[in-house]
């Protein structure tokens, strides 16, 4: 099959950033001083535009730690690929599922050992004579609050399916003598193009409502057929790739019985459904960006923070 070319990139970008995470940010920059490690978490299945680039210079003085969730959801192999990419650069790398909890207990010993070996002055060469003070950080929905809640002590950070459920930042004790900073989700004012955008509404990290269903469904659809992944088409009765985003919906209005009145397609729940199908992991694993893609968007820093 000859993968179409689509240009979603002409498309005007929606500019979703509510005022809270102006403010937030700015909260941040007041409490930076007393931090010891940052804990930026992506979402595993787009490393690059799921990650902030303003935190390059807002952490830049700080020793950094990136957590890659919901890589149970994401091809393992790229995921190596982004891991051994980070490294290099002397930024440590844990692939978590905060759902599953696969890999989260080990990260609080791998936080640990991050900071002792690039520690604040005042700690060069000695044990830690105060709790570990932890920042984490990432932008909406990309799973920060269920990690949490796998790690605390305590305190358990509220969570929901939408981005923009943590709006404050608080303090959380954790396990094994650490106190963590949570902090809101935060996207940056300007994106760098529309296919960024819905990657990360396809992904929920800007709401579904604010980009619009039907748009999401067929930028998925394209960028399934491009990742050059197998997909469980067959959950929709398809024994072959669809050549189209409308044959795709077809396949699912007759599966799923989403016809209208008049034996129209119901494009709005075919694409929810779509959606909803790709982010419970029912047509595979995939990630979406890899490091050799030397786009801006997808590029963490150039050497050790």
């Amino acid at each position: 099959m000859q993968i179409p070319k689509i240009d979603f990139n002409s498309l005007p970008l929606t500019r979703w950033f509510p005022g809270h995470m102006n403010k937030a940010t700015r909260k941040i920059n007041e409490v930076l001083k007393v931090i010891d490690l940052v804990v930026e978490v992506c979402d595993a299945r787009i490393p690059g535009s799921s990650r902030n680039p303003a935190f390059d210079h807002l952490f830049e003085r700080k020793t950094r730690f990136v957590v890659f969730n919901k890589a149970d959801l994401a091809d393992p192999a790229v995921t190596g690929l982004w891991k051994a990419w980070y490294e290099r650069r002397g930024i440590r790398v844990a692939p978590v599922s905060a759902i599953t909890g696969k890999g989260v207990a080990a990260l609080i010993g791998e936080w640990r050992a991050a900071y002792l070996a690039n520690p604040r002055p005042a700690d060069v060469g000695k044990p830690l004579q105060h709790p570990l003070r932890v920042l984490i950080s990432g932008v909406p929905n990309v799973g920060k609050s269920t990690l949490i809640n796998h790690l605390a002590a305590r305190h358990r950070a509220a969570v929901g399916p939408f981005p923009g459920v943590t709006r404050i930042n608080q303090w959380i004790p954790l396990k094994g003598d650490v106190e963590l900073l949570d902090t809101p989700g935060i996207l940056w004012p300007t994106l760098a193009n529309k296919e960024q955008e819905l990657r990360l509404a396809v992904c929920g990290c800007i709401r579904d409502a604010v980009v619009g269903n039907e748009l999401l469904g067929e930028f998925l659809w394209y960028d399934l057929v491009r990742s050059g992944v197998p997909v469980a088409w067959d959950l929709y009765g398809l024994d072959h790739c669809p050549e189209s985003s409308e044959e795709l919906m077809l396949a699912i209005a007759k599966r799923r019985g989403m016809v209208l009145p008049g034996k129209d397609v119901d494009l709005e729940r075919c694409s929810t459904t779509l959606i909803g199908d790709f982010r419970d992991g029912k047509l595979g694993r995939f990630t979406f960006e890899r490091p050799d893609e030397r786009r801006k968007v997808d590029r963490p820093p150039e050497g050790p923070p």
